[in-house]
């Protein structure tokens, strides 16, 4: 199960790996990961997480946990573009099969 989440562009920015790179050198420790805070799925198998601007999709990464302290813990985000698999919610997330 994957996840939907509009957020603007620039909340994500910093997510995305091209951007960590910047700040860690060449290479992300083996253990970095990114999280998004006020999201708890019921769902256990979840797979990557996808955010939206409310049409189109320009970040995703795969999912590691969640966890009440942070959230939902996903690996750094790479960006891509295509229209959204799902009507985007206003607040929260929504689950995509």
């Amino acid at each position: 199960m994957d996840i939907l989440i509009r957020a603007k562009r620039e909340k994500v920015r910093h997510k995305l790996k091209k951007e960590l790179l910047k700040e860690y050198g060449d290479e992300l420790p083996k253990d970095m990961y990114c999280y998004w805070t006020g999201i708890h799925p019921k769902q256990k198998n979840l797979g990557k997480v996808m955010f939206t601007d409310g049409k189109t999709v320009y970040a995703e990464g795969k999912i590691i946990c969640e966890n009440a302290w942070n959230g939902l813990e996903f690996e750094p985000l790479k960006k891509v573009s295509y229209p959204q698999p799902k009507k985007a919610p206003t607040r929260g997330f929504t689950y995509v099969a």
